[in-house]
């Protein structure tokens, strides 16, 4: 009985710090669903009306640029390591496990919602830090590094 109690914790411990390496990850695209195109590629096709297609298209590269709203960021790179957020505007900051900050990203809320119902919707207006999230710059406006 303690023999199999023992493999158990032992199968949880291995499965938890697995979860928990993925998260804090320091290459931010590997926290977030929108590592896989097809993820990517939905978001497009169904959710992003009344995106710029230059955006677009930088997202569906596995990128984030100013102008994205917080959905597709979060898609990409995960939930932030910490969020600050006040009335005007919103800091998400991303670090490694040794604590050292990778990005930090500022957000507004947009003058003009894109659609009825996003009112309360934020817009990426500055990037600080490593703008690829610890990934490679890409090499080309028509290549990814993700597919």
């Amino acid at each position: 009985m303690k023999l199999s109690y023992l493999c158990v914790l032992a199968l949880s411990g291995l499965l938890f710090w697995g979860c928990a390496n993925k998260t804090s990850s320091p290459i931010l695209i590997e926290r977030g669903v929108g590592q896989n195109e097809y993820e990517r590629e939905y978001f497009v096709t169904k959710e992003s009306m009344g995106i710029d297609k230059r955006l677009k298209d930088v997202f569906k590269q596995g990128y984030i640029e100013e102008g994205m709203t917080n959905d597709m960021v979060n898609l990409l790179w995960g939930p932030p390591d910490h969020e600050v957020e006040t009335d005007t505007s919103s800091v998400w900051e991303y670090y490694t496990v040794e604590g050292k900050l990778i990005t930090r990203l500022i957000w507004k809320h947009p003058d003009q919602a894109r659609l009825k119902g996003y009112e309360n919707e934020w817009i990426l207006e500055k990037i600080e830090g490593d703008r690829y999230g610890g990934s490679p710059a890409p090499t080309s406006s028509r290549s990814s590094n993700y597919n």
